[in-house]
Formats: C-alpha cells, sequence, structure tokens
C-alpha cells in the first residue's frame, strides 16, 4: 500500500512550507508528493521552488490560471501514481504519525476511503488553541448531519477517486462533504477515523468563513442528495440545512427545513446541543 499526497495552493506563502514539511516528515514516507499552485499571485511559486531543493523528490505543478480547489486537487490526483491520493490543505498540518495511522486502518478492511475528524485546531501560527473532542454521533450521523468532509482528513482509492469524478465544482465550497455523501451513497467501505493526526489552522482568510458562496452549495447538496439519505438520517441533513440558513440570516429558508425537519422524528436532532445550534443563530 503506497500513498501520494496532493496539496493545493493559492496564495499561501505564509503556510504553505510548514505544511509541506509536516509531509516529509512522517514516520512513514509517501511515495509522491505534489503541490499544485493555483496561479498564486504572492510569492507562493516562487517559495515552492525554494522547498524544492530542500525536498528533491517534492513536484510542483503551476495552473496558467486560477482553476479553484476542485480543478487543482483533482489534477494533482492525476499526476500520482500511487494506490492512495491524500489530501492537504496548504494551511493544515499534518502530525507526524497521520500516515501511518490511515495505513494501519486502510489495512484493516476494504474501504475505497478514509476520512477523520481533527484532533486539534492551531493559530496562525501553529500553536494549538484547542483540542477536537470525540464525537458521540455514529460516522453516518457525522456525514448526512455536514460534520464530515475537511480534505487535510480525506484519503481515497486513487482509481475509485478518478472514476467517480473527483471533486465536483457544483459543489465547490461543499465539495469535500459532497464526495463522501457520493461514496456512501454509491455503497463503497469508507474509515472513519475519530480523532485523526492533523491540525486545522484557524486565521482570517479561510474561505468559507462569511462567504455565502458556502450557503448556496450546501443547498445544493442538500437538493441532490436529500432523495438519496437513508430514511434514518434524513433528519440530520434538514437539521443541517436548516442551521446554515439561519447562520447566514435567511429565515425563510431555515424556517423551510425546520418545518421539514419536524415532520419526522425530530427528537433524535432537537436535543438541547441541537436546539442551541439553531438557537444562536437566529438572526436578532
Amino acid at each position: 500500500m503506497d500513498f501520494g499526497v496532493v496539496i493545493t495552493a493559492h496564495n499561501c506563502k505564509k503556510f504553505i512550507e510548514d505544511s509541506v514539511k509536516s509531509v516529509f516528515e512522517q514516520t512513514f514516507k509517501p511515495k509522491e508528493v505534489v503541490v499544485v499552485d493555483d496561479h498564486s499571485t504572492d510569492k507562493t511559486f516562487e517559495t515552492l521552488q525554494r522547498l524544492k531543493e530542500k525536498y528533491p523528490t517534492l513536484r510542483v505543478e503551476r495552473n496558467e490560471r486560477n482553476l479553484e480547489r476542485c480543478a487543482s486537487r483533482n489534477r494533482g490526483a492525476e499526476l500520482l501514481t500511487a494506490e492512495w491520493v491524500c489530501f492537504l490543505d496548504c494551511d493544515d498540518l499534518w502530525l507526524p504519525d497521520y500516515l501511518e495511522r490511515t495505513k494501519a486502518r486502510l489495512t484493516a478492511g476494504k474501504f475505497e476511503a478514509s476520512f477523520g475528524l481533527p484532533a486539534l485546531f492551531v493559530n496562525p501560527e501553529g500553536l494549538p488553541i484547542r483540542k477536537k473532542k470525540k464525537p458521540k454521533e455514529s460516522f453516518e450521523a457525522l456525514l448526512y448531519g455536514g460534520r464530515v468532509g475537511y480534505p487535510s482528513g480525506s484519503c481515497f482509492r486513487r482509481e475509485t477517486f478518478l472514476r467517480l469524478g473527483g471533486y465536483k465544482e457544483r459543489y465547490l465550497m461543499r465539495e469535500d462533504w459532497e464526495i463522501f455523501l457520493r461514496f456512501h451513497t454509491e455503497g463503497l467501505e469508507i474509515s472513519f477515523i475519530p480523532l485523526h493526526g492533523y491540525a486545522i489552522r484557524e486565521h482570517s482568510n479561510r474561505t468559507s468563513r462569511g462567504n455565502r458562496r458556502f450557503l448556496e452549495a450546501t443547498l445544493r447538496v442538500v437538493e441532490d442528495y436529500l432523495p438519496k439519505t437513508p430514511e434514518r438520517y434524513r433528519e440530520y441533513m434538514l437539521h443541517h440545512a436548516a442551521v446554515q440558513c439561519f447562520r447566514f440570516g435567511d429565515k425563510r429558508c431555515g424556517f423551510k427545513y425546520l418545518r421539514e425537519l419536524l415532520k419526522g422524528d425530530w427528537r433524535k436532532v432537537l436535543t438541547f446541543k441541537g436546539v442551541w445550534e439553531i438557537l444562536k443563530r437566529l438572526p436578532k
């Protein structure tokens, strides 16, 4: 079993060196590492050229124009020859045993993909700011509830990833959620690691922060996948849709999904936590 790593970067000069370093310092070494620079306008590409001197096996590709992350990740996956492709965002970090733990899990079953939730969150300087708690919910509840999809915790059997079309532009901003819904609804086995060996870096330039395109993409995913969602998980997806509508101040949309949620077995999602997630986002 071997792994190829794809890092996509756009104007990531401040963080890209730490990201690349975390891959090359893995206890289980990847077969290939590709960074796709998505036509950065800062010094990201120049930094990557310098990193090639330090890491001679690092492959750097540059898009001739900005293609966004779906196309960039897909391009990186197509360039690999490894059996498995793992993705890492340029501002996140893998802990040293990330690939070793991933390999151990994947060899325990007949999996086509692997996903893990982050172990911790770090600040722009890479210092820990909080640890993630182990979830109590099942993987399916997390998946249909919109809580699966960090690219930096995602690995796929490369052949299957490409056969299913990779990341899809239609779902940009929620493409990382949609691809796991696609694998799951296709009946493919996904390995789940509740707390995995990587860190999400929190900073003001994260692309989903306050971006209404995030809501629009969320609703596209819900529209396309709600009909395919197993009956026992429909309420999780409806709750997530309502929460995101209220988060972006769209009361009409939020109450639409909330009313639909109340027609089903709402008690499993409208726990104290579930109610609070809605209440704290209701427009004042």
